[in-house]
């Protein structure tokens, strides 16, 4: 079972595991640190307020890759966001498309984003226009 726990975003952990994967560096909202059997297995997080949430940046280690890790982090990170409220999670992906699809997410179009998703900097400026932009129903 993954165990999420709050970090705080300029975490030195943090911005290595996500730069080492070409993501970028930790803006607004909550960053989880990711573990299981006590031992640091990755990064996730979750930015905005209310029924729509962008989740951002799912990191698992190198080490730690093909072991179904990242699919239990999605899945911890996904219970945090209905804890939160949350109804929707949205994310931009240049990447990991066929990952999130495998786990129910689905194609949309950007223009059609909730307000509040398109605020974000990672959808406003950070993420290029190219990446696959999905949602999934919680």
């Amino acid at each position: 079972m993954v165990v999420l726990q709050i970090v705080d975003g300029d975490d030195a952990g943090l911005i290595a595991a996500l730069g080492g994967e070409g993501l970028p560096e930790p803006g607004a909202g909550r960053y989880f640190t990711a573990r299981e059997h006590g031992a640091l297995a990755g990064y996730v997080g979750l930015e905005g307020e209310g029924r729509d949430l962008l989740l951002r940046s799912l990191v698992v280690f190198a080490d730690r890759k093909a072991q179904g890790l990242g699919s239990r982090i999605l899945t911890a990170v996904e219970a945090v966001a209905r804890d939160l409220g949350g109804e929707r999670l949205h994310l931009l992906t240049t990447t990991a498309e066929p990952f999130f699809a495998r786990r129910g997410f689905a194609a949309a179009e950007r223009a059609a984003a909730p307000v509040a998703i398109r605020r974000t900097r990672e959808f406003a400026d950070v993420c290029p226009a190219s990446a696959a932009y999905l949602i999934k129903d919680l």
